[in-house]
């Protein structure tokens, strides 16, 4: 029927299609119409011409629109973002989840992977830097007051509205424009501080450079009154005609982003376009003109054609129920390729998810057939084994790739691997104390859990969840290191507790026997030699105090130069002997306010520290200086303050370090040494006691070249010092004090020297003594004279329990233990009294006196 219908076309319309050409009056009508046709043509050309230049800078104009939009809510999006983690980090400080360390690991993190944030800070809620991340370039600002203007102000009023503010554009301490976010945090109504981000407008305008077209665009940041903070290298001129300024931050900021497009050339494609257009058309006209004399034609072949259509009517009507038949049966194949595409669809997101999860967790989880060999592994296994991708472990045997040996080195069969065998016998195994081999040959010390999978009540396999234990056991180390510290600690200060007393009998009945002598006598001498050599023993327990991290800390006006004298003995016998020391004072030094036990502290540090520098021996040098710091030299050195300082410069000749890891030295437990050679808390002892009294310290060292580390402390002025001369011996004071020592010798011993100074005592050798006399005898006794740790109860408990019947009662607290206990119950506080043993008899005759002739004021 088809072959039929074909062959009637081909006969009988085609001959219609190729009949006889027009008559020439048709010609001349069609020839009017078509020049009607060109000249309608040639005013939609110069219409399309006018509409299309027109639309062209209304494109450009919206797409310059569209773009800025685009480009600012980007970078708000960023914003936002970054606002975002900001107070989460402030919601884990309120409800006390986030340390000093988790603030610096968290924030450091995500500095790292912002790079538009210079830095994230918390302020406590003084208004003062107690924490930055990163901490290394910014550590200069920690401690410091917030007093520059402008994030004085947003952080003021971001604490007053109690949500996150952004300050206006200024210029950071690094020297680019920036601007900051304040998040302030809150515990209830209670105000702890506040979170800072500090902004690069380079980094955030850098940010968009991806998302635009740098040969049509040019991008900057601008403040609210136009200025510029941030742009991008121009190459070429600026179109001022076509740029749209949107916000990045509020108003009340300013923060302005600036999209200008560039100057572009007229196209000489353009033109040429425009005239090939115009030739299109008048060729159209033509072709329009011939094809309306072909349409005629083609009309009566139409008439032709349709007479054929009624004999194809047939054939489809024919066709279709044949459609219709087979249509049926594609209906049902599809039903049916549905289920089966669904069924595949659930498989696959079930196979994803079950991926997803496994890659998602922290540990390294494998799975093991009946033989040992790999059948999947997540992304942490891959990770810590040092692999690319799973075809590098699945189908292999894993035993052979990664549990071969034992710790020692030694070889382990399979038969010996706790999971392989716990898998046989269908039990789950767990081993803390294994070691894993990377695919770079190195090993690391793992714990591992191991659980059979179970199929059908048949073992068909294993599952393998294994972490890497490496910084738990450093951690660990240093925890029984500083435990170690510790306990050497707890010991020179017992050790000093009991000197003192000793120290304070033998000084003591000194001085008692030569007031009894007259002047002249031979033994008087001797005597003299015993007290020097109790003061001497003195200074020594003071330096074991320092050792021991345990002495109250009292800064005084102290000399410097006295004080290096007076450790240079036992540095020498710290450092070893074929290592010289050298001290070079300087004349007419400044006196600094310290106390002397952290100078101690400074030069012990040091010294042992330089003394490791130098294995085969070589010079430790000390000096002093007064210095002068100038303002640009502050500026150069961001710990530094403009001001008088002193000078201690300690100096070495050993290996120096390169400049990695001078960065480094001042963080606590970072050290050089081999493990159990060093704990790494001696220079951030040193650094801390510096910062401490208000100074600073510079390092300068090269490999090979020693090592020399520069304190500075400030200098105190004249005015602050406040010395007082001794008493003259022969002044004598009335009173009646009550005396409380549980050491009997010692008891003795300061009963004699209270009365030597003309005081009447009251004895009580234990604190329930004391309080039974207090009780019956209050009304006489002048002042309580109390040691600080005792049985029964110390000293602070003892002094409270008498204030309750006697609350005007004076209390002069003395020690030669300062140990935890002494600092824990606030012995140092503002309005009390404290004296350190070993007692003396011309300091103990000063604070007598001045405690009595405060009582006497009205």
């Amino acid at each position: 029927m088809r072959s039929r219908s074909s062959r009637i076309l081909s006969e009988e319309v085609v001959p219609h299609l190729k009949g006889p050409h027009p008559h020439p009056r048709s010609r001349s009508a069609a020839l009017r119409y078509s020049a009607i046709l060109f000249a309608a043509f040639l005013v939609v050309f110069g219409l399309i011409v006018w509409f299309t230049e027109g639309n062209n800078l209304r494109a450009k104009q919206n797409d310059l629109s569209s773009r800025a939009r685009t480009l600012s809510g980007s970078l708000q999006l960023t914003l936002e973002g970054d606002a975002s983690y900001l107070q989460l980090l402030a919601l884990d400080r309120a409800s006390g989840k986030l340390t000093a360390q988790l603030f610096q690991e968290r924030a450091g993190q995500y500095v790292q992977a912002h790079p538009q944030l210079i830095n994230i800070t918390w302020v406590d809620a003084d208004f003062r830097i107690t924490d930055v991340s990163p901490l290394a370039p910014n550590r200069q600002i920690v401690g410091l007051q917030l007093n520059l203007p402008e994030p004085k102000r947003v952080s003021a009023l971001a604490r007053e509205r109690r949500k996150p503010v952004y300050t206006h554009p200024f210029e950071a301490i690094q020297g680019r424009p920036s601007f900051e976010i304040w998040v302030p945090v809150f515990r209830g109504d209670t105000f702890l501080g506040l979170f800072g981000g500090v902004y690069s407008c380079d980094k955030l305008l850098q940010q968009l450079a991806a998302q635009t077209q740098p040969h049509l665009y040019h991008l900057s940041l601008n403040d609210s009154s136009g200025g510029l903070l941030a742009t991008m290298p121009q190459m070429q001129l600026l179109d001022r005609d076509f740029y749209k300024e949107m916000p990045v931050t509020d108003p009340e900021s300013g923060v302005m982003l600036r999209v200008t497009r560039y100057q572009v050339r007229s196209d000489w494609r353009l033109y040429l376009l425009k005239a090939v257009s115009l030739l299109l058309i008048m060729g159209m006209s033509y072709t329009l003109w011939t094809l309306k004399l072909e349409i005629d034609e083609r009309k009566r072949a139409e008439e032709e054609i349709k007479k054929q259509a009624a004999l194809l009517e047939e054939e489809i009507t024919e066709r279709q129920a044949a459609q219709e038949s087979l249509q049926e049966q594609a209906a049902l194949l599809e039903e049916e390729v549905s289920e089966r595409w669904q069924a595949e669809e659930a498989l696959r997101e079930s196979e994803e998810r079950l991926r997803l999860l496994l890659d998602s967790t922290g540990e390294a989880i494998y799975g093991v057939d009946i033989d040992g060999k790999c059948t999947f592994c997540n992304r942490a296994c891959l990770r810590m084994l040092g692999y690319q991708n799973e075809g590098d472990l699945l189908g292999k045997n894993i035993h052979d790739i990664m549990h071969h040996s034992y710790p020692d080195g030694r070889h382990m069969p399979q038969e010996e691997c706790s999971a392989h065998t716990a898998m046989l016998q269908g039990k789950g195994s767990h081993v803390d104390d294994e070691v894993f081999w990377g695919a770079d040959g190195s090993s690391f010390p793992v714990e591992y859990w191991s659980y059979p999978q179970v199929k059908d009540d048949k073992v068909v396999g294993a599952v393998v969840a294994f972490i890497n234990t490496t910084e738990r056991r450093h951690l660990e180390e240093q925890f029984r290191q500083s435990q170690k510290m510790e306990s050497i600690g707890r010991l020179a200060g017992g050790v000093a507790h009991d000197f003192n007393n000793m120290l304070s009998v033998i000084s003591g009945a000194a001085e008692l026997s030569k007031r009894k002598l007259e002047d002249g006598e031979p033994i008087g001498q001797y005597l003299e030699l015993i007290i020097n050599a109790a003061r001497r023993s003195s200074d020594i327990t003071r330096q074991l105090l320092a050792f021991s991290r345990k002495e109250v800390v009292s800064p005084k006006p102290v000399q410097l130069n006295r004080l290096i004298e007076d450790s240079l003995k036992i540095l020498t016998r710290l450092i070893s002997e074929d290592v010289k020391l050298s001290f070079h004072p300087a004349p007419e030094l400044w006196s600094i306010m310290i106390a002397p036990s952290q100078v101690d502290q400074i030069l012990m540090n040091l010294a042992v520290n330089a003394r490791d520098a130098m294995p085969e021996g070589g010079s430790l040098a000390i000096e002093t200086a007064n210095v002068q710091i100038a303002s640009h030299y502050a500026y150069l050195h961001p710990d530094a303050r403009p001001g008088e300082y002193v000078l201690l410069s300690v100096s070495d000749t050993g290996h120096g370090m390169d400049k990695m890891t001078a960065a480094h030295i001042f963080e606590p437990f970072f050290t050089t040494k081999g493990q159990g050679k060093g704990t790494g808390l001696g220079l951030s002892t040193v650094y801390g006691i510096v910062t401490q009294n208000g100074g600073f310290i510079n390092v300068y060292s090269e490999p090979g070249q020693g090592a020399v580390f520069k304190i500075y402390l400030p200098r105190l002025q004249e005015s602050e010092a406040t010395p007082q001369g001794p008493l003259p011996a022969e002044r004598r004071i009335s009173g009646t004090v009550l005396l409380v020592e549980d050491e009997e010798m010692l008891l003795w011993l300061t009963t004699r020297l209270l009365e030597e100074m003309g005081l009447t005592v009251i004895q009580a050798q234990s604190p329930l003594e004391a309080l039974e006399i207090s009780r019956q005898r209050g009304a006489e006794i002048d002042l309580l004279l109390t040691d600080v740790v005792m049985p029964e109860m110390n000293g602070r408990e003892l002094a409270e329990r008498v204030k309750e019947s006697l609350p005007e009662m004076n209390v002069l607290f003395m020690s030669g233990h300062t140990s935890d206990n002494v600092l824990q119950r606030g012995v140092i506080e503002a309005g009390m009294h404290y004296i350190q043993k070993p007692l003396e008899m011309e300091k103990l005759n000063r604070k007598i006196s001045e405690m009595l002739a405060q009582r006497q004021k009205p």
